[in-house]
Protein backbone atom coordinates (compact mmCIF):
# COMPACT_ATOMS: atom_id res chain seq x y z
CA UNK A 1 0.00 0.00 0.00
CA UNK A 2 2.90 2.40 0.95
CA UNK A 3 4.41 1.92 -2.48
CA UNK A 4 1.13 2.62 -4.24
CA UNK A 5 1.34 6.01 -2.12
CA UNK A 6 5.09 6.61 -3.01
CA UNK A 7 3.99 6.20 -6.87
CA UNK A 8 0.85 8.21 -6.41
CA UNK A 9 2.93 10.97 -4.53
CA UNK A 10 6.06 10.81 -6.68
CA UNK A 11 3.90 12.05 -10.01
CA UNK A 12 2.09 14.46 -8.58
CA UNK A 13 5.62 16.01 -7.16
CA UNK A 14 7.18 15.41 -10.75
CA UNK A 15 3.88 17.23 -12.62
CA UNK A 16 3.90 19.89 -9.66
CA UNK A 17 7.36 21.13 -10.11
CA UNK A 18 7.65 21.14 -13.98
CA UNK A 19 6.87 24.15 -15.85
CA UNK A 20 4.10 24.06 -18.02
CA UNK A 21 1.65 26.18 -20.09
CA UNK A 22 -0.99 23.34 -20.24
CA UNK A 23 -3.35 21.96 -18.26
CA UNK A 24 -2.10 18.38 -17.19
CA UNK A 25 -4.34 16.19 -15.80
CA UNK A 26 -2.44 12.49 -14.42
CA UNK A 27 -3.85 9.50 -13.93
CA UNK A 28 -8.02 9.56 -12.57
CA UNK A 29 -6.38 8.44 -8.67
CA UNK A 30 -4.19 12.51 -8.64
CA UNK A 31 -5.45 15.96 -9.73
CA UNK A 32 -2.89 17.92 -10.32
CA UNK A 33 -3.51 21.57 -12.61
CA UNK A 34 -0.23 22.91 -13.92
CA UNK A 35 -1.78 26.05 -15.33
CA UNK A 36 -0.38 29.13 -17.36
CA UNK A 37 -2.47 32.61 -16.37
CA UNK A 38 -1.88 34.72 -18.86
CA UNK A 39 2.11 35.47 -19.42
CA UNK A 40 2.43 34.73 -15.02
CA UNK A 41 2.64 30.59 -14.69
CA UNK A 42 1.09 29.37 -11.81
CA UNK A 43 1.52 26.39 -9.85
CA UNK A 44 -0.85 24.39 -8.10
CA UNK A 45 -0.05 21.03 -6.23
CA UNK A 46 -3.27 19.20 -5.32
CA UNK A 47 -2.95 16.02 -3.15
CA UNK A 48 -5.86 13.64 -2.90
CA UNK A 49 -4.97 11.28 -0.08
CA UNK A 50 -6.76 12.03 2.30
CA UNK A 51 -4.29 11.38 5.05
CA UNK A 52 -1.98 14.08 3.56
CA UNK A 53 -4.75 16.93 3.12
CA UNK A 54 -6.11 15.86 6.94
CA UNK A 55 -3.14 15.68 8.45
CA UNK A 56 -1.82 18.88 6.57
CA UNK A 57 -4.95 21.01 7.61
CA UNK A 58 -4.51 19.93 10.70
CA UNK A 59 -0.36 20.66 11.67
CA UNK A 60 0.00 23.92 9.22
CA UNK A 61 -1.60 27.10 10.99
CA UNK A 62 -0.12 31.21 10.52
CA UNK A 63 1.90 30.91 13.93
CA UNK A 64 3.68 28.16 12.06
CA UNK A 65 4.34 29.54 9.09
CA UNK A 66 8.04 30.61 7.32
CA UNK A 67 8.88 32.74 4.48
CA UNK A 68 9.29 31.44 1.33
CA UNK A 69 12.95 31.19 1.37
CA UNK A 70 13.25 28.64 4.33
CA UNK A 71 10.62 26.38 2.34
CA UNK A 72 12.76 26.55 -0.97
CA UNK A 73 15.84 25.87 1.03
CA UNK A 74 14.51 22.96 2.92
CA UNK A 75 13.16 21.88 -0.65
CA UNK A 76 15.79 21.89 -2.19
CA UNK A 77 17.54 19.54 0.34
CA UNK A 78 14.79 16.89 0.47
CA UNK A 79 14.63 17.04 -3.23
CA UNK A 80 18.59 15.96 -3.97
CA UNK A 81 17.93 13.73 -0.57
CA UNK A 82 15.02 11.93 -2.62
CA UNK A 83 16.76 11.64 -5.82
CA UNK A 84 20.06 10.35 -4.10
CA UNK A 85 18.00 7.35 -2.57
CA UNK A 86 16.46 6.97 -5.86
CA UNK A 87 19.74 5.47 -6.68
CA UNK A 88 20.64 3.60 -3.72
CA UNK A 89 19.74 -0.57 -3.46
CA UNK A 90 17.25 -1.01 -0.97
CA UNK A 91 15.34 2.67 -1.13
CA UNK A 92 13.60 1.82 -4.46
CA UNK A 93 10.48 0.85 -3.04
CA UNK A 94 9.11 3.60 -1.78
CA UNK A 95 11.74 6.08 -3.29
CA UNK A 96 10.42 5.11 -7.44
CA UNK A 97 10.99 7.84 -9.22
CA UNK A 98 13.00 11.62 -9.10
CA UNK A 99 11.85 14.92 -8.68
CA UNK A 100 12.38 17.79 -11.18
CA UNK A 101 12.36 20.89 -8.62
CA UNK A 102 14.29 23.60 -10.19
CA UNK A 103 15.32 26.55 -7.36
CA UNK A 104 15.42 29.09 -9.79
CA UNK A 105 11.69 28.92 -10.54
CA UNK A 106 9.24 30.97 -8.54
CA UNK A 107 6.67 28.43 -7.75
CA UNK A 108 5.13 30.60 -5.10
CA UNK A 109 4.96 29.98 -1.14
CA UNK A 110 1.41 27.43 -1.54
CA UNK A 111 3.37 25.08 -3.36
CA UNK A 112 6.55 25.46 -1.82
CA UNK A 113 4.96 25.15 1.61
CA UNK A 114 2.93 22.33 0.65
CA UNK A 115 5.64 20.17 -0.49
CA UNK A 116 7.80 20.80 2.51
CA UNK A 117 4.78 19.94 4.45
CA UNK A 118 4.94 16.42 1.85
CA UNK A 119 8.36 16.01 3.04
CA UNK A 120 7.82 15.95 6.71
CA UNK A 121 4.52 13.71 6.18
CA UNK A 122 6.78 11.39 4.79
CA UNK A 123 9.11 11.60 7.20
CA UNK A 124 7.02 12.12 10.80
CA UNK A 125 3.70 9.91 9.62
CA UNK A 126 4.74 7.45 7.29
CA UNK A 127 7.95 6.96 9.32
CA UNK A 128 10.51 7.08 6.18
CA UNK A 129 13.38 9.50 6.93
CA UNK A 130 14.56 11.57 4.05
CA UNK A 131 16.63 14.03 5.36
CA UNK A 132 19.80 12.29 7.99
CA UNK A 133 18.21 15.57 10.19
CA UNK A 134 15.11 16.98 10.12
CA UNK A 135 15.05 21.27 9.97
CA UNK A 136 15.71 22.43 13.50
CA UNK A 137 11.69 23.34 14.82
CA UNK A 138 10.13 20.66 12.09
CA UNK A 139 6.56 20.17 12.40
Amino acid sequence: MKSLYAVIIMSMLVWACAPTSRLVTPPASNVIDLSQNGDKEEYEVSVLDPGFETWFATTWNLSKDRSVNYYSHWNQMYVSAWNYKVTQPGSARFFENTIQYDPTIDYGIEVERKLYYYFRWVDTQLGIPILDSPPPGAI
